[in-house]
């Protein structure tokens, strides 16, 4: 009997005794059949990919899903211990091509990481990154790990073809994303696995209570943000947004994208979709294809100011629209006005006081005291006035830190130090990801170059807009650095850009 007869016997042993396990469990222990069944999965399908394992790393990105497993853990979390793990595999094996150079963005990447890691080292916490009684560790595993993805990603040697899989691999993540959202609308399992019923609070109102302004007229959407983002990056990366609006196809996605963003009620939602087609634009039709893109979008604002006269369009829509001039509702503006000057209360409280933010240099680090966790603890008992004089709820989020500012969490995590070396750090990868766009734009490469350069280039912006905390806009960044890499290392020189020897 030769060997691999021998093997297809050992392998429906196996099979067979596995099915025959599922089989009981699946009727005794439900759950812990699926979990077998899709942890399985998840190792044969890493097994198949190889050496492509790095694809998880834009695909479980784009997923944008956080999961009701020990610690609530990100998809991208999940993705990337699963392409470091295998990846170690794989250099033990000496069957990863990687070289690893110390140029420009890597040390980046490691300045950012020891402005992390001064702060933990003043303000050291627990590592339990489970959970548990220890405070603020989960952070800095958090970041480790992107770091470590990062010097991954920086080191990699691939075919330029392969490289072309991020935008497939990136758009059916987002469209997997679309479709558990849809989904878990209607189907409660789903939503409770998913964590959909999780209210991002960086993104909801508040007022003294800590109830969103009106819940029952201007809503939020919170899944229309990520999809409209995402259909925004896909148009731009393949057609001239300006072109896109005459062709059949392309014209109805833009306008979804464009009312979905509008509807979401997010302000941020508005903003995102317009700086991804206003860089589009300019990459793909210069300065003319922006004036007239300019004076359509002013034409389009009067155009809803008018139809708002003589029938108020959605609340949602009139509220994400609010700090655009127009004939919009005094209610929203109202709501919005409240959603500002709510956030630039707590701003005041953390940067001009001593209470909340003690080293305003060198910043606390990505945890709490033990003093801090006991004031959050407490406020969550009643609502009371804190020692700040706002009401329970604010007292809560300047206590935990999440001040719904990049550059305030910033300031509390590493101080005014650190947000200056992410902001320079932020500007040099901009910087990298638009000479790469132009260096590839008459060639195969240029839609990948545009689809992961776009939102490096708006990234600068958003350290001043966003809400995102410090420690999560500082491992985006190191990703971001790891993409850029991979693709300047392993996509081909230009024939204008080479040597005539070389040609």
């Amino acid at each position: 009997m030769d060997s691999n007869k021998i093997k297809i016997i050992v392998l429906g042993v196996i099979a067979t005794f596995v099915a025959l396990y599922l089989g009981i469990s699946a009727a005794t222990a439900q759950f812990e059949a699926i979990s077998w069944v899709l942890s399985s999965a998840v190792v044969i399908a890493c097994f198949l990919l190889g050496r492509r394992i790095w694809l998880l790393i834009p695909f479980m990105g784009s997923l944008e899903l956080s999961l009701r497993l020990p610690g609530l853990p990100t998809t991208q979390l999940l993705g990337q211990l699963l392409v470091l793990g295998f990846c170690l595999l794989l250099l033990m094996m000496r069957k990863l091509p990687f070289s690893l150079r110390l140029d420009e963005l890597e040390l980046w990447s490691l300045v950012i990481f020891m402005m992390i890691f001064q702060a933990y080292a003043r303000n050291p916490v627990g590592l339990n990154i489970f959970g548990g009684e220890s405070v603020g560790g989960r952070p800095y595993i958090v970041f480790v790990i992107s770091f470590l993805v990062a010097l991954l990603l920086c080191g990699l040697r691939v075919p330029p073809r392969e490289l072309k899989a991020i935008v497939r691999v990136s758009i059916l993540g987002g469209l997997i994303n679309l479709g558990v959202n849809v989904l878990g609308a209607f189907v409660p399992t789903v939503a409770y696995w998913t964590c959909m019923g999780y209210i991002n609070t960086s993104e909801t109102n508040y007022e003294g209570s800590g109830v969103a302004i009106d819940t029952t007229e201007a809503t939020r959407i919170l899944w229309l943000p990520t999809i409209t983002r995402n259909m925004a990056l896909w148009l731009t990366s393949y057609i001239s947004p300006l072109r896109a609006c005459l062709h059949p196809v392309w014209g109805p996605l833009i306008l979804f994208t464009i009312l979905g963003a509008g509807l979401s009620g997010f302000r941020t939602a508005v903003m995102t979709v317009s700086f991804t087609f206003f860089v589009g634009l300019a990459y793909r039709g210069g300065f003319t294809s922006l004036l007239v893109a300019g004076m359509g979008g002013v034409g389009a604002i009067a155009l809803l100011a008018i139809i708002n006269l003589m029938h108020p369009l959605p609340p949602n829509l009139q509220r994400a629209l609010s700090f655009l001039p127009g004939t919009w509702n005094k209610q929203y503006l109202r709501d919005a006005e409240g959603s500002t000057d709510w956030r630039v209360e707590i701003w005041k409280e953390a940067l001009l006081t001593e209470r909340w933010i003690h080293n305003k240099w060198l910043g606390d680090g990505l945890g709490f005291s033990a003093h801090e966790l006991a004031t959050q603890m407490n406020t969550r008992k009643d609502v009371r006035m804190g020692i700040s004089g706002f009401e329970a709820h604010r007292e809560t989020i300047l206590a935990n830190g999440d001040y719904h500012s990049t550059l305030v969490s910033g300031v509390r995590t590493s101080g005014y130090m650190g947000c200056i070396i992410l902001f320079l750090g932020t500007m040099r990868l901009a910087i990298h990801a638009h000479r790469l766009i132009i260096r590839h734009r008459r060639n195969e490469y240029y839609v990948l170059c545009l689809f992961v350069g776009i939102p490096l280039v708006i990234a600068p912006l958003w350290l001043f807009l966003g809400a995102s905390g410090f420690g999560q806009v500082a491992s985006s960044l190191l990703l971001g650095i790891g993409m850029i890499r991979l693709l300047e290392n392993n996509l081909p020189t230009p024939e204008y850009e080479a040597p005539v020897s070389a040609r």
